[in-house]
């Protein structure tokens, strides 16, 4: 039986392929689809799609939740309470789905005022009708999905999240060739949510049969201990929508429509790609941390955690006073560390990609027109590229541990300072390149010199001891990056072929230097015995 970090490894990958076919079925369509539907058509749809990714915020942050007290129950095998912690969990997501289903169907009622002056194809209603039905049921398959983390099987939630994403891409390219429109589309998408429902009822029955969801186990008590870790969840969700989703308005607002456009694909486009790698390859840590700290703290950790209040919480917080974990491990300490110096390693290749190769792209895929936000790109990706990785990995042990209200109160400072900022910038005349400061800045203020910090002071290491380590794998990752970067800007051209090779032969050069001379020997034994493996070069 694979090891569960081998497991969450793999569900890791295989999230990671999920979204390389989100984003390659999104490049592809949006031109299809733009002319399939025409514009009007395609801005009913994106309205649709901006409806549902609203309503996400109805979530509260039970996801995570979710996942990491299961991870909890079942690393301990308290098959009980991992009963009542999922049913508990899904019959809040059932509460939830019956309130996005109503907030779907005020929708489609405040179409018919609103919809004939902006829509002239009369499908407005009925396209925000479907696509909040279809987010109404996801979040059934969430509560499952949940649980199926929560047991370390996200490899198995991996292979689940590749397919479904080949299966959306095929069939609104299918609905697109036969002619469907906007409603056609969304309705094909309801049916392959209710389908993905099914799948998860049936297999997370087969996977983890320790646990049965069933009314008799949903406990009241439960809910509180959900919603107080939940709720921190939920504020750091709002921090980053503030900061993802107000840059476009202030440009609006202060510059012009131009501009937006501009921002938009050159800059908010790219990022968020490079964002959800990044998410998407840690998603597995707060598991496997939440899966650490259960084998290593005590009952009296648990109930203490259980009892906190929100409220009191995010003010300790903010007056920098944080909950120290006892007892942890050398062991969780070496995992940790391991972690994050893989996690800089990602991170600044993926933030090098679209420094030297964005330009390129950028001309390739919308025209060179668009370079004029080169560098306003350039100015987030290069923040971002310093410490997004490590401090993917601090977010992750931080909910993991449930010490995560420093996380609520970062994102949200983050919002502010992030509108403030762009705000005095833009007045300045600095333009878009004001807007991109005022979002880095900020960002690596809170998560590259504070966030580290309130770590350490967690788990109890030195901050020597960090930086240390933080700052040598960063110089390595950089000196690894210097002889591509030249290759690329010397040789490379504005075509998809050229970005790919020049792509690839930096990864394989950055791949063994980081081997060389970024990991220790046993690191790199564990590497090729793992391509080895796979391979089958060996038994």
């Amino acid at each position: 039986m694979k090891k569960p970090s081998t497991r969450l490894l793999e569900g890791a990958w295989l999230s990671c392929g999920a979204l390389v076919v989100r984003i390659g079925f999104g490049l592809f369509l949006t031109p299809y689809m733009l002319s399939a539907l025409g514009d009007q058509s395609y801005g009913v749809f994106a309205l649709a799609s901006l409806f549902a990714g609203w309503c996400g915020l109805l979530d509260f942050g039970l996801t995570t939740t979710t996942s990491r007290f299961v991870t909890r129950c079942y690393t301990r095998q308290d098959w009980r309470g991992m009963n009542e912690i999922g049913s508990t969990a899904i019959v809040l997501f059932g509460g939830i789905s019956g309130l996005v289903f109503l907030t779907s169907c005020a929708a489609y009622g405040a179409a018919f005022f609103i919809g004939p002056q902006i829509d002239e194809t009369g499908t407005l209603g009925t396209a925000l009708f479907f696509a909040g039905l279809a987010f109404a049921i996801s979040k059934i398959s969430d509560g499952f999905c949940g649980v199926l983390r929560g047991a370390l099987r996200q490899e198995i939630t991996g292979v689940v999240s590749l397919a479904t994403r080949i299966a959306y891409g095929v069939v609104n390219v299918a609905t697109l060739w036969f002619g469907g429109g906007v409603v056609a589309l969304l309705v094909a998408n309801t049916l392959l949510t209710l389908a993905q429902l099914i799948a998860w009822l049936a297999i997370v029955r087969r996977v983890v049969p320790e646990f049965r969801f069933s009314l008799r186990y949903f406990r009241r008590q439960r809910i509180r201990a959900l919603f107080n870790y939940g709720f921190f969840t939920f504020l750091a969700q709002a921090g980053e929508i503030l900061v993802t989703r107000s840059d476009l308005i202030l440009i609006a607002l202060l510059l012009s429509m131009e501009d937006v456009t501009l921002y938009n694909l050159a800059v908010v486009v790219l990022t968020s790609y490079y964002n959800s790698f990044l998410t998407e390859g840690s998603s597995w840590e707060t598991n496997w941390f939440a899966h650490l700290g259960a084998l290593e703290r005590t009952t009296e950790d648990a109930k203490s955690e259980e009892k906190k209040t929100p409220f009191s919480s995010i003010f300790r917080a903010m007056l920098g006073d944080t909950d120290r974990v006892e007892r942890l491990s050398a062991p969780f300490h070496e995992s940790r560390a391991l972690i994050t110096r893989a996690s800089t390693y990602g991170g600044l290749f993926g933030a090098f990609g679209i420094l030297i190769l964005g330009r390129f792209f950028i001309e390739r895929w919308i025209g060179a027109e668009y370079l004029c936000a080169y560098w306003p790109l350039a100015i987030v990706v290069a923040s971002q590229g310093l410490y997004r990785g490590a401090s993917e990995v601090n977010m992750r042990l931080l909910q993991g541990l449930a010490r995560h209200e420093p996380l609520a109160l970062g994102a949200l400072l983050h919002g502010v300072f992030n509108v403030l900022l762009s705000v005095v910038l833009v007045k300045a005349g600095w333009g878009l390149k004001g807007v991109a400061i005022g979002t880095a800045l900020p960002g690596l203020a809170i998560y590259y010199f504070w966030l580290p910090n309130v770590v350490c002071a967690v788990i109890g290491e030195e901050l020597h001891t960090y930086w240390k380590r933080q700052l040598s794998s960063t110089l390595i990752a950089i000196g690894g990056l210097i002889l591509p970067g030249y290759w690329c800007l010397r040789f490379c051209q504005p075509t998809y072929w050229s970005i790919a090779l020049f792509g690839g032969i930096s990864f394989f050069f950055y791949a063994f230097w980081i081997m060389a001379l970024g990991m220790k020997r046993g690191e790199r034994d564990l590497v090729r015995r793992a391509i080895q493996k796979r391979l089958h070069w060996s038994d």
